[in-house]
Order: C-alpha cells, then sequence, then structure tokens
C-alpha cells in the first residue's frame, strides 16, 4: 500500500508561531546529504533519536508537534506508528539542487513550520511524482520507500526553507 497524506492547520496558531520562530533562531550545519551517492549538500540539524535525545540536545520545543500531530491524527491506528526514530530538520537556500532519494523507516513525516511562506518561492516537496506545496504549518506523511525530494527555492526568495521530519517505523518492526 502506497500511502501520501497532507494535513493542513496542524498546530494551534500559537503552537505553530512559537515553532516557526524556534526555527529561525538555529544554527544550521551545510554538511548533509539526502542521497550520499550525490555531491550536494544541504543545511541540516539533528534533534534526536528519541524524545530523551530531543530534550538533551536542547530541542524539547518540537516534541510538542510530534506529540499534537501523533494524537490528532491518530498514527497508532492509522499508520501503525508509535514513536519517531529519528527527529531532525533540513533547510534549502536558492541554489541548493536536491535529489531524488528514498528514506530508512517505514513513514517519513514532514513538517513545514515556516507560516510566512510564499507560495511562488517554491520549495515544497516532490513525492512519487506528485508536488507537495509548501504551506506553513502542514505535514506530510508518505511512505519512506517513495523517491521524493525537496523542491529548489526561487532566487527571489531570501528566506530559509526549513522542515522539521520525523523518520518512523510501524510498531511491527
Amino acid at each position: 500500500m502506497t500511502v501520501t497524506h497532507i494535513y493542513e492547520n496542524v498546530l494551534e496558531d500559537h503552537v505553530a508561531e512559537y515553532i516557526h520562530m524556534e526555527m529561525k533562531n538555529l544554527s544550521w550545519k551545510y554538511d548533509y546529504k539526502s542521497n550520499v551517492k550525490e555531491v550536494n549538500n544541504h543545511w541540516h540539524i539533528l534533534a534526536g533519536h528519541n524524545p530523551k535525545e530531543c530534550v538533551d540536545t536542547g530541542f524539547e520545543w518540537l516534541l510538542p508537534l510530534w506529540d499534537a500531530v501523533k494524537v490528532k491524527y491518530n498514527f497508532e491506528d492509522k499508520y501503525g506508528v508509535q514513536d519517531f526514530v529519528r527527529l531532525y530538520m533540513n533547510a534549502h537556500t536558492h541554489g541548493i539542487e536536491p535529489h531524488l532519494h528514498i528514506d530508512d523507516g517505514d513513514f517519513t513525516m514532514i513538517y513545514y513550520p515556516r507560516i510566512d511562506w510564499k507560495g511562488d518561492w517554491g520549495g515544497g516537496t516532490l513525492v512519487d511524482g506528485q508536488l507537495v506545496p509548501y504551506v506553513g504549518n502542514s505535514l506530510v506523511v508518505f511512505d519512506a520507500h517513495l523517491p521524493h525530494m525537496a523542491m529548489s527555492v526561487s532566487r527571489q526568495c531570501y528566506e530559509l526553507r526549513t522542515c522539521v521530519v520525523f523518520k518512523c517505523y510501524t510498531k511491527n518492526v
């Protein structure tokens, strides 16, 4: 079964604003490859492999996002997912050319935190040939084996295209 679901307005406005502001305060590292066989890097921050690591690394402010969407969208029944196995953030700027790739795990869940993102800046995600536009405070959930990639950011955009990514396995694994 192939799954791609898009959820909009996933968090209450004040929580979405809080995460948006926290994301703007991060110090990014330009060292990550979505496809190790390709040359291009992008900006990346690992928050942790479980909630305790996220607290230990100072990213406890991301845990309410996970808790809210997990309950609101019934991840356990709908996807067989109880917890994440890796939580990280990616970012792209104009000029970074993303690569098509597949992920480890069973499900990838991408949250778009930029509530001020403009549609003509691009920066959505292509999942198995389907364009998911970047819309702030939305979440896309898809089978990790589906080929996907971040879409390029417009040269007219002087902002950082950020996302929060949860890598998940089903509870049967």
